[in-house]
């Protein structure tokens, strides 16, 4: 599992150049695809049948309609300038009974985009569910055998159910926001914060994207729960790449986040942000290398957001620990203390925003039909449950709602907004002062401080090693008289049960964390409200990085304006 961290930032509005919209269906103009799918899941349901096998019991339809805007500009000049919009379709098929059924990690192995119709044809769209209804019945028979074969063989047991008992139907059908854009606005903007870029012949490559996605969502399942829910949301991304003297790439991005055309930055907003992004370049690309370390370490939030997500977060998601190659690593220690006794962890898809961010992680109903809630993974240091989906864990028989997928891929429970709360704070000067006093305890030359985190990844599989690692963009080194010096090219590695138990005390600076995971039911956006973190010991190991030749020339000199 890989998750790309993107830092929070503060909004700033304007209202001038957004004028033009593209307006939203209503349930009116859109009721056809719910027709669709009721005719189709009704004749499914009913004469769906081969050979010895029973129709399916179970099945769900997803169709998500995607509309997407991208315009992005590189040194001054446009490179892209685009709408599209598409629409995918997911169908899940179970067949057997709930307490033995063929749901399994490989249930769906062809998972591709399936794309269908954006018109909203009656006929068309009941073919393409059709079709597509056919091909998941019959991997489903030939998943449940090798199941049953598994379980013959004695390869594979337990004594857990499926498929647990879902909730009451339930019928949700929201507003679609209007989607409104203004692409000649957009390209002018790209255009201008772009150029910032031209005078800088270290900076290689260079592109500000502004985007907008909204995506709508038609769910229909044989229970007879039906959803309609949007998600609208606007992006803008700067970024540039350099390399260093031995030709190690180097990149670097500020991303902005919002939900309304109001919460825009402003021109002066995007500028600034950008000559910052380009001085932080300049600075990394002449940092020393750095050696392989152990010693004590203060995390900012986003560093303090990945390691959450990869040492705890992945191991708490309960669909994962019903697989037998996993390591389950938490398992069988529900009640049990796995954090310093003033840390607590709560997983809320409920929430929208936090101080002024949005959060990109915010669902209200995940991809089984079910209510999203909030759960207390861990409080004051005690594990208390997992997140879950309709697949029960030892000691967990319903789901609170966390199966989430991309919309190709079968749905398992993942982590949404990720929330760690401390009662045992330092604001910054003190923390640091901390950091310092460990150094001289443990008589180390320096202690570290990372101050921004590109992504992580780990594994739980027992394959695999028990570790995860990740990758810090700017780190320093933070000397006993307090001096600092920034420094690259390593990597932070860990256990996940060593590494947690290391954690001294936290900052009082929770902070939002926007980015993706990348998991087994594809990549979705996830968020992490986090504070910085003191550990009294974290390990660094070189980076792997492949060294590419300079340019040979150097840059042409930017064209005088007449």
């Amino acid at each position: 599992m890989a998750l790309r961290i993107f830092p929070a930032t503060v909004f700033f509005a304007v209202t001038f150049w957004f004028s033009a919209f593209v307006h939203a269906a209503s349930l009116g103009e859109d009721s056809v695809i719910f027709q669709a799918m009721e005719e189709e899941m009704a004749r499914s349901l009913s004469e769906l049948k081969v050979d010895v096998f029973e129709p399916p019991y179970f099945i769900n339809y997803q169709i998500r309609h995607h509309d997407h805007a991208e315009v992005a500009a590189s040194f001054g000049a446009l490179i892209a300038s685009d709408t599209q919009q598409k629409r995918t379709l997911f169908v899940d098929v179970k067949v057997g009974k709930p307490k033995f059924d063929s749901s399994s990690p490989q249930s769906h192995r062809y998972s591709v985009e399936q794309l269908i119709p954006v018109d909203n044809h009656l006929d068309s769209l009941k073919r393409a569910l059709w079709y597509e209804t056919d091909l998941r019945y019959k991997q489903a028979i030939v998943s449940f055998l090798r199941k049953k074969g598994r379980f013959i063989s004695g390869v594979e047991s337990h004594d857990l159910p499926d498929f647990s008992k879902g909730k009451p139907a339930r019928e949700q059908i929201d507003p679609i926001p209007d989607w409104k854009l203004d692409l000649p606005a957009w390209e002018t903007l790209a255009r201008e914060v772009s150029g910032l870029f031209k005078g800088n012949p270290e900076i290689e490559k260079s592109r500000v994207k502004i985007l907008s996605d909204r995506t709508i969502r038609y769910y229909y399942d044989s229970e007879g729960n039906r959803v309609r829910d949007s998600h609208l949301e606007y992006g803008i991304h700067l970024e540039g790449w350099t390399k260093t003297v031995e030709g190690t790439q180097l990149h670097d991005q500020k991303t902005f986040y919002f939900k309304k055309i109001s919460q825009i930055p402003s021109k002066s907003e995007l500028i600034g942000a950008t000559r910052d992004l380009i001085a932080s370049l300049k600075a990394l690309k002449s940092a020393p290398q750095m050696d392989p370390y152990v010693g004590p370490a203060i995390f900012s939030p986003d560093a303090t957001a990945v390691l959450f997500h990869e040492a705890i977060g992945h191991r708490l998601e309960g669909d994962r620990l019903r697989r037998d190659k996993d390591g389950k690593t938490f398992l069988k220690k529900i009640g049990q203390r796995i954090l310093p006794e003033f840390v607590t962890v709560v997983d809320n898809p409920a929430l929208k925003s936090y101080m002024g961010t949005p959060l990109i992680g915010h669902y209200h109903t995940d991809d089984q039909g079910q209510l999203s809630r909030e759960v207390v993974l861990i409080d004051h240091g005690v594990l208390k449950s997992f997140l879950l989906s309709r697949m029960p864990v030892l000691g967990f028989n319903r789901t609170n709602g966390h199966a989430r997928s991309d919309g190709t891929h079968a749905p398992m429970s993942r982590m949404s907004n990720f929330v760690v709360q401390s009662d045992r704070t330092l604001n910054a000067s003190a923390l640091k002062q901390r950091l310092i006093e460990e150094v001289k305890k443990q008589n180390k030359p320096y202690g570290l401080f990372v101050k921004k985190i590109v992504g992580g990844e780990t594994q739980t599989d027992t394959r695999q090693f028990q570790v995860f690692k990740g990758k810090p963009l700017y780190l320093y080194k933070v000397f006993p008289d307090g001096r600092e010096e920034l420094v690259r090219g390593v990597d932070f590695v860990g256990t996940p049960l060593s590494m947690i138990s290391k954690i001294l005390i936290t900052g009082d600076d929770p902070t939002a964390i926007n980015g993706f995971c990348t998991a087994e039911s594809g990549i979705l956006p996830v968020a992490s409200i986090t504070p910085s973190v003191l550990l009294s010991e974290v390990e660094l190991q070189a980076s792997h990085q492949p060294h590419v030749r300079q340019p040979i020339l150097s840059p042409p000199h930017p064209t005088a304006l007449p």
